[in-house]
């Protein structure tokens, strides 16, 4: 596919940019006591240099009463030096660069800033619970001049734009939205009142930099609270803001507390803003951008090409791949690492390493590389070697591509017939394609390095004895653990897996025992079939092991289609059209029952080391073969020993 539309330069006020794609601001943490790090440099450098036509750093502090040490800043002279590094090394990669201006106001706590927090309202915010000083006159005036110095000293620093961040529940945005401002002066009220904080900030940007340079104004589109702003308010705010002086407006979604909705993940589909962008252009004047999951360069062609935004501001994709964009406009764009919104590393925190559990920057399931560029870079190998991959799964793939990557000799031999492992699995529920569709493209990726990969081939003494590898590295996964309960070998009895594989159905009633993942992926699947379902779990919560971004979405799939769950439950026996349950010490039957679905959990699948003992060749067993874990830990860990041989 040809992507013309998004490889056109587009102009921002007198700044223009050489295509369509603009670095989303992010979070990365890898600020140290507010300055910027060689590492944030680093950073930023590759996605320059990944061909993105903007850099927007993250969140950058106007004053001190929003401070925060893994945050950079810009209310005082002293952070200059640090911001014109970054700048000058990202000019000198080809981008163009901005930051993103910043107040907390409620959301944050005085034991980040040192400071009591300020707001246009005493109303706390969900999260933190702190109560926060309602802003008088002088502190308006002071935080509005605040962001006009913040800008010039940006300027100075050699960036190319500035953005408000009026979104996400932040000081902006609170004064404009009627859940968090409940002034009765000409700061709240009726909606042109609560917007004039952000008019007068954007106004004293401009009277200290200049007409000429540009700002972006960030605002959420919708909150998704009782009695938060709306796509109606948002439709009539975007023109105050363009007429205050605002140079381009980008969109966003939701809160602090609604943040599935801004960091939406793999049940959301991509590009799931474009339709609000697409009803602000036809009422300004200035360029819109948008965000919102858009991991493929076909839904940002579509995009721009249909008139629903002029840039696409891309954050987790950049993270997931840094070289998206010119991968995109090279046509390789089945090279493109793809996020698949799993959440799990990026937002949720997770981290399958120990240097690594206390970093807030960016790392990503897909791309274990993110985050570790300097341990990871596939540096050519000293000596080449002969190594067997034993096992096609998440683990073994990754591990046979960084390994080909490092000039050794790969031979990887998969039992089935099919590379994909458990990640393929994963994606058989109708809502989780993207999990199935990046296993086909990491065994693509496989392939096109030049690995010599042998299907339908479980490693044997007789396999290592032909191949004569140097090392071999098992990977061979793990099987489903079937619990010890009286009656499971009936014919009515199957796995969760088996289901995924469609190697068994259900009949019109199931009871799946087990509501972690696996059980809410194969109750998605059978509810899909026009199947009846319910679901058993021990613990007290299902789904307990998912990210809250993509929990919200289980609970909310249990609650729509009205799926009986039964936690802190133990299943005590299967029978023929029954099953009976424990809870707390009370005994119960389900009746009706057609199939019962284990989804109990796995057990590794390691029969080979003591064959490759036995052959004296040095060896390393990783993922599920070691311990059953997720995909993050897997491809981590093949990513890992790769660097080791």
């Amino acid at each position: 596919m040809e992507f013309k539309h998004v490889f056109t330069p587009g102009a921002i006020g007198q700044l223009t940019l050489k295509n369509r794609f603009v670095l989303a601001p992010m979070g990365s943490g890898m600020a140290d006591n507010e300055m910027i790090t060689d590492e944030f440099i680093r950073y930023h450098v590759a996605r320059a240099k990944g061909g993105v036509g903007m850099n927007t750093i993250e969140y950058t502090a106007v004053h001190s009463t929003t401070r925060n040490p893994s945050i950079p800043s810009l209310y005082e002279d002293r952070f200059i030096p640090g911001m014109r590094r970054l700048t000058d090394a990202v000019h000198a990669a080809g981008g163009k660069i901005s930051t993103q201006l910043w107040h907390a106001g409620r959301q944050t706590s005085s034991q980040i800033t040192g400071q009591p927090i300020i707001a246009p309202s005493p109303i706390p915010n969900v999260a933190y619970r702190e109560m926060p000083v309602e802003m008088d006159q002088a502190m308006i005036d002071e935080i509005v001049e605040a962001f006009g110095a913040a800008a010039l000293r940006a300027k100075q620093a050699g960036f190319d734009m500035v953005e408000l961040h009026g979104a996400s529940g932040y000081l902006l945005n609170q004064f404009m939205s009627p859940y968090s401002n409940k002034r009765e002066d000409e700061y709240g009220g009726d909606l042109v009142k609560r917007t004039r904080f952000c008019t007068e900030v954007i106004k004293s940007i401009k009277r200290q930099v200049g007409e000429d340079f540009p700002v972006s104004y960030r605002l959420t589109i919708e909150e998704f609270v009782p009695g938060g702003l709306v796509p109606g308010d948002i439709m009539e705010i975007a023109p105050i803001l363009e007429a205050a002086g605002a140079d381009v407006i980008h969109v966003t979604s939701g809160l602090f507390e609604t943040v599935h909705r801004t960091i939406a993940p793999l049940e959301v589909a991509p590009g799931f803003n474009a339709g609000y962008t697409a009803q602000l252009k036809k009422l300004l004047h200035i360029p819109v951008m948008v965000v919102g999951r858009i991991n493929d360069p076909a839904v940002a062609e579509k995009i721009i090409a249909e008139g629903q935004a002029d840039f696409i501001a891309l954050g987790r994709t950049l993270i997931a791949d840094p070289e998206f964009c010119i991968k995109a406009e090279q046509g390789r764009v089945d090279e493109i690492i793809k996020c698949i919104g799993c959440n799990q590393a990026c937002v949720g925190g997770q981290r399958p390493d120990r240097e690594l559990a206390g970093h807030n920057g960016p790392v990503c399931l897909r791309n274990p590389v993110t985050g570790r560029e300097d341990r990871f870079g596939d540096k050519p190998a000293e000596k080449p070697k002969k190594v067997l991959v034993a096992g096609g799964g998440a683990a073994g793939m990754t591990a046979a591509i960084h390994l080909q990557n490092r000039g050794h000799q790969v031979v990887l031999c998969e039992s089935s017939g099919a590379l994909g492992g458990q990640l393929f699995l994963a994606g058989q529920s109708p809502s989780k394609g993207e999990m199935a569709e990046s296993a086909l493209q990491m065994g693509r990726t496989v392939v096109r390095k030049g690995v010599d990969v042998r299907l339908n081939t479980p490693v044997t003494a007789e396999v290592i004895e032909t191949i004569r590898p140097d090392e071999i590295i098992i990977a061979t996964g793990s099987v489903p653990f079937v619990p010890n309960i009286p009656g499971v070998e009936g014919k009515h009895v199957v796995t969760a897996h088996a289901v995924l594989r469609k190697e068994a159905t259900a009949g019109c009633r199931a009871a799946i025992i087990g509501g972690g993942l696996v059980g809410i992926e194969v109750a998605e699947l059978l509810v899909s079939q026009g199947k009846e379902v319910v679901i058993v779990e021990m613990q007290d919560e299902v789904a307990k092991e998912l990210v809250h971004t993509r929990k919200i979405f289980a609970v909310d799939f249990i609650a729509r289609h009205e799926i009986p769950v039964y936690v802190n439950t133990r299943c005590v026996s299967i029978g023929e059209g029954a099953i009976t349950l424990e809870k707390e010490g009370a005994e119960f039957k389900l009746e009706h029952i057609d199939t019962v679905v284990l989804a109990t959990g796995s057990k590794s699948l390691n029969q080979l080391t003591e064959a490759v003992k036995d052959s004296g060749i040095p060896y390393h067993v990783i993922g599920d073969a070691l311990k059953p874990r997720k995909a993050l830990e897997a491809i981590y860990e093949g990513a890992e020993v790769a660097q080791l041989i």
